[in-house]
């Protein structure tokens, strides 16, 4: 008894930690019903925190969930990705993606 009391203490203050740790893990953005709106100005970057680019654009479905992200590139250039392959953090205001861009689209010329 002496132990099961400590130990049950322990595992009742530990709790609270590990649900916060889950709510700061990014959701994937193809699980969202529609846009947050402050996504339009979210940075984009891999799984290291390396930036990758910003949002250009999001393109939803008819109900508003999003579907793919067009992104500028921070070297120059845009790419489409599917909604399914970025992860939304919204306490950061960003995107994380593991995917590497391949070509670039050529953004047209005004």
């Amino acid at each position: 008894m002496r132990i099961f009391l400590p130990l049950l203490l322990s595992l009742s203050l530990l709790t609270p930690l590990a649900a916060g740790a889950e709510a700061m893990a990014p959701m994937a953005l193809n699980s969202l019903s529609t846009v947050p709106p402050k996504i339009t100005a979210a940075r984009v970057v891999d799984p290291h925190g390396a930036p990758v680019g910003t949002v250009a654009r999001i393109d939803t479905d008819a109900k508003g969930k999003p579907l793919k992200v067009n992104v500028a590139l921070a070297a120059g250039g845009t790419v489409a990705l599917d909604a399914s392959a970025l992860g939304y953090d919204e306490s950061a205001n960003v995107l994380v993606t593991d995917r590497q861009p391949a070509k670039p689209a050529a953004t047209p010329s005004r």
